[in-house]
């Protein structure tokens, strides 16, 4: 089943990208989406950790692993707000919360577009 053409279906992963990497092999993609979500959710706290702390090293760490992580699935608009969050580790408590929330709102539509995905398989 194809959604692409379907106007209310979640763009967060760019597949025409992530088929470049993984081409057609549907088991290699099932695993690598179950350990990017693992991770993302380890670095979504790590992060939360970081702000909680006010440690800027760590905040950077988790941010740089993260858009990696991110951009290496296609998820491209959530890579480049960690892109942000990565560039800006002095930014105040404020200002990361609400990096933090975009992170996780954006995280939420890339685990429903993956959902969606492993599911039409």
């Amino acid at each position: 089943m194809n959604n692409t053409s379907d106007p209310k279906v979640n763009k967060s992963i760019d597949l025409e990208f992530l088929k470049s990497v993984i081409g057609d092999d549907v088991e290699f993609e099932k695993e690598l989406f179950a350990i990017f979500i693992e991770n993302a959710h380890n670095n979504v706290a790590k992060m939360e950790d970081a702000l909680a702390t006010s440690n800027t090293n760590s905040w950077y760490m988790a941010s740089h692993a993260f858009k990696g992580a991110s951009a290496s699935i296609g998820a491209f608009d959530l890579s480049a707000i960690l892109e942000y969050a990565q560039k800006h580790p002095e930014e105040t408590a404020e200002q990361k919360k609400a990096v933090v929330q975009k992170v996780k709102d954006e995280l939420q539509l890339v685990i429903e577009f993956i959902n969606q995905e492993l599911s039409d398989k």
